[in-house]
């Protein structure tokens, strides 16, 4: 019996850990009518709680998506954005085995707070578009890429977006425009109405609101109850 379950074990280890090393992200909301595109090209509907391999295409569409990596990354895909995850492998932080992942931004935008693997090393970390590459040290950004060129905006941390030219560090707070391949990274500030909205996977700024002291409750006048009316009856045969 021991020998089966050995044996049995190890098939099971050996089936798993494949499927583990390629499931890349998980699909935790989405708004629309998302499709995920397979490496070979067959695309489905999205389905909530599906598992993101590595090769495979997420294109919003009309919707917004919402992903969890399995490093604890979050990330959040604005309406008509194409987003790829090239290669994704995490192995519980061994930098030995290999970890890092590799993804491409087709069009559109995306907001993330990075994981374990954008926070540990730096090359473990990259995002993939035609105008620039995004680099980063443990962070929150959004990215814009459209006709215009890419938009990058540094939320915490630091981002650095290299093109074929140049690369430069986007502090928090600041976004840097890159109009083509062959432009260098430009500070700017960021168009109004372009700003890339978290939805819920990614935490927003706290409100902090001011709070009125209490005024103290004066307790209302008691009013005596009114006195019941005194009726006298007669008795018979006696008089008040």
């Amino acid at each position: 019996m021991f020998r089966r379950f050995a044996i049995w074990l190890c098939l099971f280890v050996t089936v798993s850990l494949p499927a583990l090393a390629d499931e890349a992200a998980t699909v935790v909301f989405f708004s629309g009518q998302p499709q995920v595109i397979a490496a070979s090209g067959a695309a489905r509907p999205m389905l909530r709680g599906e598992r993101i391999a590595a090769g495979e295409t997420v294109d919003s569409v009309d919707g917004r998506v919402q992903l969890r990596f399995r490093d604890g990354a979050s990330m959040s895909l604005q309406p008509a954005t194409r987003f790829r995850i090239d290669r994704f492998r995490y192995a519980g932080g061994d930098p030995a085995a290999g970890d890092g992942v590799l993804m491409t931004l087709l069009k559109g935008g995306l907001r993330t707070v990075t994981g374990w693997l954008g926070k540990k090393d730096r090359s473990q970390y990259r995002i993939d578009t035609t105008v620039a590459t995004i680099g980063i040290r443990g962070t929150e950004f959004g990215a814009i890429l459209d006709e215009t060129g890419l938009l990058v905006t540094t939320y915490a941390g630091l981002v650095e977006v290299c093109s074929e030219v140049a690369c430069r560090d986007v502090a928090p707070s600041e976004t840097v425009w890159v109009r083509a391949p062959g432009q260098r990274p430009q500070l700017r500030e960021a168009p109004t109405g372009r700003q890339l909205r978290s939805d819920g996977v990614i935490p927003e700024t706290p409100v902090v609101r001011e709070v009125q002291p209490m005024q103290p409750v004066q307790p209302a006048p008691q009013v005596p109850p009114p006195a019941s009316p005194s009726y006298h009856y007669p008795v018979h045969g006696h008089t008040p």
